[in-house]
Formats: structure tokens, C-alpha cells, sequence
């Protein structure tokens, strides 16, 4: 048997500013679906892979509230170049939790890890 991974599904308190966060930070174009009044939930889908956030109360209520002291997700996103993201992160007023030779880790708006690397 074999599988393939085709998402990863964030829950969030605060779901629209999770997506904010990883389209300024990371780049990624998160498209809002559902509307108003119904299930809304942010995607983006590249190279068939699925991230979406959504909104942890309605997600499921094993997930409500948000534990943003886990450390049972992280995310890591490759980046060309340390220096720059350095910079992109400076002129945001984000401060990295840790930097090494290769490893910038932040935190996003829920206090999930999320490391930008160069391997």
C-alpha cells in the first residue's frame, strides 16, 4: 500500500489573519471559499498539495481552542535566500524565534512553529 499526502489542514481562532499571515510571510495566494453566513475556510493548492486553514470552533470540537503551545505541527517552506527572507521578515516587524545556518523559525498568528529554509 502507498499514499500520497494531498493536504495539510491548519485550524485557527482567527482564521482569516492565519491566511494573511502565510500570504505576506510565505507567498501564498490563499483563496477565501464558502461565503459569509456559511462554512468559510482559506486554501491555496500548489503542485497538487492542499493547505487549508480553518476556523477552529467550526473545524471540529476536538481542535477548539486552538493549542498554540503544541508543537505537534510545523511547517517548513523553502526559501532561495536566508538574507532576504531575513529582510522581508525585518520590514514586516516580525522577529524570528531562532535563526542557524540554514533554519529561520517564526511564529505564526496562532503560535504554530513555521521554518523557512535554504535545504
Amino acid at each position: 500500500m502507498s499514499s500520497l499526502l494531498r493536504g495539510i489542514f491548519l485550524t485557527s481562532e482567527k482564521p482569516e489573519d492565519a491566511a494573511k499571515f502565510y500570504r505576506e510571510v510565505a507567498g501564498l495566494e490563499f483563496e477565501q471559499i464558502g461565503s459569509e453566513g456559511g462554512y468559510v475556510y482559506w486554501k491555496v493548492d500548489r503542485d497538487g498539495l492542499q493547505l487549508a486553514i480553518h476556523d477552529a470552533k467550526l473545524f471540529a470540537n476536538y481542535t477548539y481552542p486552538a493549542r498554540s503551545e503544541s508543537n505537534l505541527t510545523h511547517l517548513y517552506f523553502k526559501i532561495e535566500s536566508q538574507e532576504a527572507f531575513l529582510s522581508h521578515l525585518k520590514a514586516m516587524r516580525i522577529d524570528p524565534l531562532a535563526i542557524d545556518a540554514i533554519v529561520v523559525t517564526v511564529r505564526d498568528p496562532d503560535g504554530r512553529i513555521v521554518m523557512f529554509g535554504t535545504a
